[in-house]
């Protein structure tokens, strides 16, 4: 059975397209850029004219979402909007709950539902994990809505995949963004306040055991999920009176409390889906997707993986910050890095370039390895030819003409880009 990995230029996101057969999944698809400079068009534009078409006859197409970043589902609400049916399943991450037994991703984005307006960017990025299943069962329907976390196990092109992160329940938040969440909870909770406020604490403990029931059934329950939204609607009618309350300045500015808006931010990356495929008895392409997982996430599933995986996922575009020292000892062949031109996540780190595998970049504009000594791929290894050789010795990884001996493809609006940056 053949085996494809698509890796496509989307800027500053990520879209990656696993093909087994004929049958895809979609890990991801978004972007923060407008444009793709490859071609400069419109991201919207790639994802409708290019993107789909592209897969449009695949026996059957899935999407697994890692997390609830613009630069990795914006571009999924815009296929749906195009064709609803488009995606045979959608694996969607759940909010985990924390060792105090509270979902603090759900709380924190109740009090941005409710102090800041829906208008402002940072509203609109920071409540979307609220209508995250909402939205997926009003275009797709809830009998193809997935609810995934550590320990589920999934179907794909005749193997099993299983989820090693985000667990459900204990999950280890760090200790600043509880606090930040402490701290709005305290100034909610004032007995002197009207009760309009203890009315919102209510309904948000409502709305997150709702939530956690409508995620308890797979595919999702439909009425669950319709009984969250009209919770959510209810804390909505309350927007004008809780602005009115006395320290509602303080709270719709509680941005600028110690990095709260970074706190989140990492937050969820913290809680990106980690996957592998299940070894059989067969042998098997090994593949690890990681998201935007920080290197905390990656030493708390350690255990779980593997040395000498095909491909291996660069968690976060690849940046340094979210490099874990447990990535370079699993000895990958093949390393695929999403990394907008300007870099939004940071710098490439330069211990990619150090592997021995065999790197395939959407950009090299923010790698510091490329800018001081070029691609670091010409000279590694490629266990993908017909004999270990080096991958200046691939006809493709230079020219992107013809079939990569990998499987490994890097997709732009221009077409398809060989291995080599530059």
């Amino acid at each position: 059975m053949s085996f494809r990995i698509d890796l496509h230029d989307v800027e500053r996101g990520e879209c990656i397209v696993l093909d087994s057969g004929g049958e895809i999944l979609m890990v991801d698809c978004g972007s923060s850029s407008r444009i793709i400079r490859a071609g400069d068009v419109n991201f919207f534009d790639y994802v409708r004219g290019s993107l789909m078409p592209l897969y449009a006859g695949a026996r059957r197409r899935s999407f697994l979402l890692t997390h609830c970043h613009r630069d990795h589902i914006c571009g999924l609400w815009h296929i749906l909007r195009s064709d609803p049916l488009y995606f045979d399943r959608l694996f969607l991450p759940v909010s985990p709950v924390g060792g105090g037994g509270r979902p603090l991703l759900l709380e924190f984005a109740l009090y941005v539902y409710v102090f800041l307006s829906r208008a402002t960017e940072y509203s609109q990025v920071n409540t979307g994990v609220l209508r995250l299943f909402r939205r997926a069962v009003r275009r797709a329907g809830a009998e193809r809505v997935f609810p995934v976390r550590a320990g589920d196990v999934f179907p794909f092109g005749g193997a099993e995949y299983e989820v090693l992160w985000p667990p459900e329940e204990d999950f280890p938040f760090a200790p600043e963004f509880a606090a930040a969440v402490d701290r709005l909870d305290a100034l909610m909770s004032s007995p002197v306040l009207p009760p309009c406020a203890r009315e919102f604490l209510n309904l948000r403990q409502a709305f997150c055991a709702q939530y956690r029931s409508f995620c308890a059934s797979s595919p999702v329950s439909g009425p669950g999920v319709s009984a969250a939204s009209a919770l959510l609607a209810r804390m909505g009618g309350l927007v004008p009176s809780l602005r009115l309350l006395p320290f509602a300045g303080r709270a719709a500015g509680f941005r600028s409390f110690s990095g709260v808006q970074r706190l989140y931010s990492q937050a969820l990356n913290a809680a990106s889906v980690v996957f592998q495929n299940r070894r059989g008895r067969s042998p098997s392409r090994d593949i690890l997707m990681t998201g935007d997982a920080p290197p905390e996430t990656i030493a708390a599933v350690a255990p779980s993986l593997r040395e000498g995986y095909f491909c291996l996922k660069a968690p976060h575009h690849g940046s340094q910050s979210s490099f874990s020292p447990v990535l370079g000892s699993l000895a990958a062949d093949h390393i695929l890095i999403s990394s907008g031109a300007s870099g939004s996540a940071g710098a490439v780190s330069p211990a990619y370039a150090a592997m021995p595998g065999v790197c395939h970049c959407t950009s090299c504009a923010s790698c510091a390895a490329f800018q001081s000594g070029g691609c670091c791929s010409r000279l590694k290894v490629c266990y993908s030819l017909s004999r270990p050789a080096l991958a200046v010795a691939c006809p493709f990884a230079s020219s992107g003409r013809g079939s990569p001996p990998c499987g490994v493809r890097v997709l732009t609006p221009l077409g398809v880009r060989g291995c080599f940056c530059g």
